[in-house]
């Protein structure tokens, strides 16, 4: 599949008025187009951002012209996404005339489902454990802990003790983490990490893991801890298995370049 970045910045512009046709753009629907981004390697965040910059400024006329010149493989990608955007949540009756118009205008394929089927996942009593999380100081250092509550309130103070912080603020969606979930094949759950408030704050140092894994070109200070959240309630859950939370730990050793480190 051959898509140019102009093509891509139209995408990500016909994108935005399908997310936004029932007056709400949620999580999930940018999960889709960001998904879809993924697919096509060398597509850093720098550049993300530069295409959709780019696709914000461009004319409606222009986004619908690229997307019908594109090649019928690319077409059919177009589809699937933009149905995919379309139906998540309460397919509204603007979304969906929405939806038909710029197909018709476009001359796209009906959608077809390319989500990979789920692999059964077996129960193993003895890989259960206690909700963990792992934390990466600005040195690089890694930290394991567990917390039994689910409740945000007793959650969210745990995880910014853990810090350093006083609240958190949760990053999420971004190229490299979303690069990291699909090669964990999380079931319903996307990983994020969080960073104090104040994470700007300079007098506690770059965190050179976050920063490459935010990718938005300038750098994070502070702390940082590791969790999973849920696709549609948006709750934040530990790894509930030593297997993934090992898997976790090494994908996210991996996109860095090794810079973690471990206690002797």
């Amino acid at each position: 599949m051959k898509i140019t970045l102009e093509t891509l910045a139209a995408i990500y512009k016909i994108s935005v008025h399908l997310a936004s046709a029932d007056g709400e753009v949620t999580g999930n629907e940018v999960k889709h187009l960001f998904d879809f981004f993924q697919r096509f390697e060398g597509l850093d965040q720098s550049t993300v951002n530069q295409l959709m910059a780019y696709g914000e400024s461009m004319e409606d006329a222009k986004a619908l012209q690229l997307i019908s010149q594109a090649d019928d493989e690319a077409k059919q990608e177009m589809a699937n996404v933009f149905a995919k955007i379309v139906c998540e949540g309460d397919l509204t009756e603007r979304e969906e005339q929405l939806y038909l118009q710029i197909s018709e205008y476009c001359n796209l394929p009906d959608p077809v489902d390319d989500s990979e089927p789920e692999e059964p996942q077996e129960e193993d009593d003895e890989d259960q454990i206690m909700p963990a999380f792992f934390t990466v100081s600005f040195q690089g250092m890694v930290g394991s802990h567990q917390c039994e509550s689910e409740d945000w309130n007793v959650l969210g103070d745990q995880l910014a003790e853990w810090i350093g912080a006083d609240r958190v603020e949760i990053v999420r969606y971004t190229a490299p983490l979303n690069a990291l979930t699909q090669q964990l094949r999380l079931n319903g759950r996307h990983l994020v990490f969080m960073v104090a408030r104040n994470g700007y704050n300079q007098t506690v140092g770059d965190n050179m893991p976050a920063t490459i894994l935010y990718g938005g070109g300038y750098p994070i200070y502070g702390n940082i801890v590791f969790a999973l959240e849920t696709d549609q309630s948006y709750e934040i859950e530990g790894f509930r298995s030593r297997k993934l939370f090992s898997e976790a730990l090494d994908a996210v050793d991996a996109a860095v370049d090794g810079l973690l480190r471990y206690p002797d």
